[in-house]
C-alpha cells in the first residue's frame, strides 16, 4: 500500500479548523473556519464547544460553519452524537448554520439523529433564520 493513499490521522494539535467562541447576550456563538476532515475533527470541535458551554452555563448555541470538507456518513454521525453524550448538550438549544449552503441536505441527517437522541437542534442555511429559531419562545 502506498503511504500517500493512507488516510491522514487526526492531530489534535493541528485539527485543520479554527474555532472562535463568542458570548452574546443570550448564548454562545461558535464561528468555525478551515477544513473539517473526518469524524475525529468534528468530535474535537464539539468537545471544545461543550467545554465552553459547561464553563459559561449558557443554554443556547449558534454554530456558524464556514468550513470545507465532507459531511460524515450516518454511522459516523451516530458516533458523534454518542461521543458528545454527557458533555452538556442535553440542556442546550443548538442552531447549526451551513454558511456556505453546500451541504444542508446532508446535514439534516445529523439533525434527525440528534433529535432521536433527545437533543434540541436544527440545521439552517441562513444565520438570520437560525437566530430566530434559537430565540423563539424566549
Amino acid at each position: 500500500m502506498d503511504v500517500d493513499s493512507e488516510p491522514a490521522r487526526f492531530d489534535p494539535a493541528n485539527p485543520g479548523f479554527e474555532l472562535a467562541l463568542e458570548i452574546e447576550s443570550s448564548g454562545l456563538v461558535a464561528q468555525v473556519t478551515g477544513r473539517i476532515q473526518g469524524i475525529d475533527a468534528l468530535i474535537a470541535m464539539f468537545m471544545r464547544i461543550a467545554a465552553e458551554l459547561r464553563h459559561t452555563g449558557l443554554r443556547q448555541l449558534l454554530v456558524i460553519d464556514h468550513t470545507f470538507g465532507v459531511v460524515p456518513p450516518e454511522d459516523q454521525l451516530k458516533q458523534l452524537v454518542d461521543s458528545v453524550g454527557g458533555q452538556g448538550f442535553a440542556d442546550v438549544r443548538v442552531a447549526y448554520v451551513d454558511a456556505r449552503g453546500t451541504a444542508i441536505s446532508r446535514m439534516e441527517l445529523g439533525e434527525i439523529i440528534g433529535r432521536e437522541h433527545g437533543y434540541e437542534c436544527r440545521v439552517f442555511d441562513n444565520e438570520s433564520r437560525a437566530r430566530i429559531w434559537l430565540h423563539y419562545g424566549e
